[in-house]
């Protein structure tokens, strides 16, 4: 049965103030008619001894059968203490019966055995017991009595009230805590389901597209945790939101510029208004060049951010690895006046050759595309302890603040107009990050607007 998180609480505190409630008046009914048994019997023993003491006041020794006084004393004593559910035998010294009342478990007979008026006191078996005093005069036992009486003994009228007005009293009590447990249990259930009702309209309204709103603290850590994790997948949603807006609208820049330079170069030279010279196919296959670049370079983090892409490592040396790839940027370096310093040691480590070779190809792409004119690229591989270590820095126009921590997102640039005008797509870092990943490794980055920035990336050197 589905019930709600408030109705759970509630009928969770009913139950367990019912069972708390009924435990303890389980217990204390126990231990009180326990006690209540020691206390009928002690009130018997009483009895008993009260019995003993007005029969030994009246009784006449010499000889006490033939005492009629002391008979008739007997014969009303006795019929009182029938009524009262209790025999009377008295006897002399020589053990010569004197007087008795009984209703037949003895060998005399006397009145019907009176049962003694009330309710039967439970737990106490119905057994018929005798009991012996003996009657002296100074050291001398002068004879004896016998009681006899049947249990279960009875309550009298004082009892009966005493156990009744318990019984109401603990039904009382049993209702009354029922109750306060459920208006603690509403009230706690309330201060509990609150939050818990917020945390879930907050997470029906992302799911509808509306992002806004802030985490509210409450008196609850898990509940705080709780809240705090929406708030963080909110704004998560956010970015990752407005990314798609920004992914979509740069791909379509992108793609639309050469796309539209081809269209208008073409339908001029179908026209007849453009020859098509050297120069102009030229210039339309470097736009074609272009696009296929950047289809590439789509294509290359699609498939770095798949889980199911597999690396295919061999051994090999980092740094000799890292060589090969700058050789393929000394002529671009060389074109725009930007000096390359390495610096690298043997580093053997496992790797899938192709990928690595886009993580150095991408960075130092990008140091290239930033650094001005007569700049520095310094490029270093070494080992720290279990890891191998490739950082790529460069002095060039660096990266803002602001930008640091997105520059590894697809399609982020840190200055758009720059980047147009250096070729630059926002692709590169995102494919470098892709790559270090599905290494084992993690790619850092640290710059300082106007001084340059330093790449890092660290893989374990066992793959």
């Amino acid at each position: 049965m589905r019930l709600a998180l408030k109705t759970r609480l509630v009928l969770s505190y009913a139950v367990m103030a019912l069972f708390l409630v009924g435990s303890l008046l389980a217990v204390s009914n126990y231990y009180l008619r326990k006690q209540f048994q020691i206390y009928v019997r002690h009130k018997q023993d009483m009895k008993n001894m009260e019995i003993v003491e007005a029969v030994s006041k009246n009784y006449a020794t010499v000889p006490a059968s033939a005492d009629a006084a002391f008979l008739n004393f007997l014969a009303g004593y006795g019929d009182s203490l029938l009524e009262q559910g209790i025999t009377l035998m008295v006897n002399d010294a020589s053990g010569t019966m004197i007087y008795c009342a009984a209703n037949g478990e003895s060998v005399c007979s006397h009145a019907p055995f009176a049962r003694g008026a009330g309710e039967p006191c439970q737990d106490i078996d119905g057994a018929y017991s005798r009991s012996s005093f003996d009657i002296t005069r100074g050291h001398e036992v002068v004879g004896a009595i016998e009681l006899g009486y049947h249990s279960p003994f009875y309550y009298n009228e004082s009892d009966q009230s005493f156990l009744s007005a318990f019984n109401r009293v603990s039904g009382y009590t049993a209702a009354l805590f029922s109750a306060a447990s459920a208006a603690i249990g509403l009230v706690m259930a309330g201060l509990i389901a609150r939050p818990i009702t917020t945390v879930t309209e907050r997470a029906r309204r992302i799911a509808d597209g509306e992002y806004s709103g802030g985490f509210e603290e409450t008196g609850t850590v898990e509940i705080n945790e709780l809240s705090r994790s929406v708030d963080q997948l909110a704004r998560s949603l956010e970015t990752q939101h407005m990314l798609k807006k920004r992914m979509a609208s740069a791909y379509s820049h992108e793609f639309r510029t050469p796309l539209t330079v081809l269209q208008s170069n073409i339908e001029a030279m179908i026209d007849g208004l453009w020859q098509p010279t050297r120069e102009r196919l030229e210039s339309l296959l470097a736009e074609i060049s272009r696009l296929s670049r950047m289809v590439s370079e789509v294509d290359s983090l699609v498939r770095a951010g798949n889980p199911e892409s597999r690396l295919e490592k061999t051994p090999a040396d980092l740094s000799l690895l890292a060589r090969n790839v700058l050789s393929g940027f000394e002529a671009n370096m060389a074109a725009k006046g930007i000096s390359l310093h390495f610096a690298g040691e043997p580093c053997p480590v496992s790797v899938d050759p192709d990928k690595f070779s886009q993580i150095i190809a991408n960075l130092a792409s990008n140091a290239l595309k930033y650094t001005d004119p007569g700049g520095n690229i310094w490029v270093s591989v070494n080992m720290d302890g279990g890891r191998a270590v490739l950082s790529v820095e460069d002095d060039g126009i660096g990266i803002a603040a602001p930008d640091m921590p997105h520059i590894f997102e697809h399609l982020y640039r840190t200055d758009e107009s720059r980047a147009r005008d250096s070729g630059g797509n926002g692709i590169g870092l995102s494919v470098a990050r892709a790559m270090a990943e599905s290494h084992g490794g993690t790619i850092e980055a640290r710059s300082q607007p106007g001084k340059g920035s330093v790449f890092t990336v660290s893989i374990p050197a066992d793959g």
